[in-house]
C-alpha cells in the first residue's frame, strides 16, 4: 500500500544517526510513531545534540531542513504538513509555506496547550502579544487541532485528545495500599513554566510528619543528574521507559502538577492509570471540567497544599474506587483521530 507524504515541523531537538532517532521530547516522537503506519515522514526540527539524549530505531522518517523543504514542496504537490505548537522556529517554515501558496487544506497545526498563557509566563511583559501574532497568521492559513475546546471557535478546528496509554499502563498490577511513608510525584519537564521549582519551595515550608505521615518527595524529569541536600527531597532524570516510569509511579502515592498552563497533561491520564490522586494549583484549574474525579485543586502555598493532603489520606480508598471508574483516554483512539482528521 503507497504511503502518503508528510512533513512534520517540531519545536524539539531530534537527531539522526545510524537509523537511530535521538530525541528529547517523548511526545512528539508518540506523533511520529503514529503516523509510521500511513506516510513516510520528512521532520524538520531543531538538531541540539546535547539535549537529544534518548533514542529509537525508525523507519520511514528522513531529517529535513530548509533545502530539501524547498525541493519537496516544488516538486511535489501531493503532500501535508503538521505543526506541532505555535514557535518562532515553526512560525519561519509555516512563512515559507505560504511564500510557495501551500493551500490551508495542506497545513495542519496541532496545539497541545495553551501558548498564550505559557508565552506570558516565558515573556512577562510581550510574550503574550509574540504569541498572540504568530497565532493569528496559522489561524489564517492552516487547521487547528487542539485537545482544548478554546479554539473551537476556529473554522475547520478539530478536538485531538493526545495519550500515551497502552496495555502495559493498564496492566492491574499495582498496589492500592497506603502506607505511613507517603512520597508525593512530579514527573516532567524543569522549566519555569512548569512550576517545579515552586513545587520545592512549597515541600521545604511543609511539615514533614502529617498525622503519623512522613511525607517525600520525588521529581522525575531532570535533564542532568542533581543532588539535593534534603532528605526528603529526591531528583531522578529523565525517564524513557515507560516500564521503569510505570514502577515510578506506583511507588508513590499522590501526583502534583505544579504547572501554570497546561493542555492535556500526560501525567495525569498515567497517575490515573496506575490509580493515583492527583494535585493541581489554581492556574489549571479549569482541568477539573475534564477530570471531575481523582484531580483536587490546592492553592499554591504550603497551608493549602497540606489541607489537600490530609483530604486525600482521608478519603484514599474511596478516591482510588472513583478513579478506578474514570474512562481514560487510550493511544489507540488517539492514533485512529489523528490520521482521521490528517487524510480528510
Amino acid at each position: 500500500m503507497k504511503k502518503n507524504n508528510i512533513i512534520v515541523f517540531s519545536n524539539d531537538n531530534f537527531n539522526f544517526i545510524n537509523k537511530f532517532l535521538y530525541f528529547q521530547n517523548k511526545n512528539t516522537l508518540t506523533i511520529i510513531d503514529i503516523l509510521r503506519d500511513k506516510f513516510k515522514i520528512r521532520l524538520i526540527s531543531k538538531g541540539n545534540k546535547f539535549k537529544t539524549i534518548n533514542k529509537k530505531k525508525v523507519e520511514n522518517v528522513v531529517k529535513g531542513n530548509f533545502f530539501n523543504l524547498i525541493k519537496t514542496i516544488k516538486g511535489n504537490n501531493d503532500i501535508k504538513f503538521l505543526f506541532i505548537s505555535i514557535t518562532p522556529f515553526n512560525f519561519f517554515y509555516f512563512l515559507i509555506l505560504k511564500l510557495f501558496f501551500i493551500k490551508k487544506e495542506k497545513i495542519f497545526i496541532f496545539l497541545r496547550s495553551d501558548g498564550f498563557k505559557e508565552y506570558q509566563v516565558k515573556l512577562p511583559f510581550i510574550g503574550y502579544y509574540v504569541y498572540f501574532f504568530m497565532f493569528k497568521i496559522f489561524e489564517l492559513g492552516s487547521r487547528f487541532l487542539s485537545c482544548s475546546k478554546y479554539f473551537e471557535k476556529i473554522k475547520k478546528f478539530k478536538i485531538l485528545l493526545p495519550s500515551e496509554l497502552d496495555n502495559l499502563w493498564l496492566k492491574k498490577d499495582f498496589n492500592k495500599k497506603i502506607h505511613k511513608k507517603i512520597s508525593l510525584l512530579y514527573v516532567g519537564r524543569f522549566r519555569k513554566e512548569k512550576g517545579y521549582t515552586n513545587l520545592i519551595n512549597i515541600f521545604k515550608k511543609m511539615n514533614k510528619r502529617l498525622d503519623g505521615y512522613s511525607l517525600y518527595l520525588t521529581l522525575v524529569g531532570s535533564e542532568k543528574k542533581e543532588k539535593f541536600r534534603e532528605k526528603n527531597i529526591k531528583i531522578i532524570k529523565q525517564v524513557n521507559n515507560d516500564e521503569k516510569l510505570k514502577k515510578i509511579y506506583d511507588s508513590h502515592q499522590i501526583f502534583i502538577l505544579p504547572s501554570y498552563t497546561e493542555g492535556y497533561p500526560q501525567v495525569i491520564l498515567e497517575s490515573f492509570s496506575r490509580k493515583k490522586p492527583v494535585i493541581i494549583f489554581n492556574e489549571i484549574k479549569f482541568l477539573k471540567k475534564i477530570f471531575s474525579k481523582g484531580l483536587f485543586v490546592s492553592e499554591r502555598n504550603e497551608i493549602a497544599c497540606t489541607k489537600t493532603i490530609k483530604h486525600i489520606l482521608t478519603n484514599y480508598n474511596k478516591i482510588i474506587t472513583e478513579i478506578d471508574n474514570i474512562n481514560l483516554t487510550l493511544k489507540r483512539n488517539y492514533k485512529f483521530n489523528l490520521i482521521k482528521h490528517l487524510q480528510s
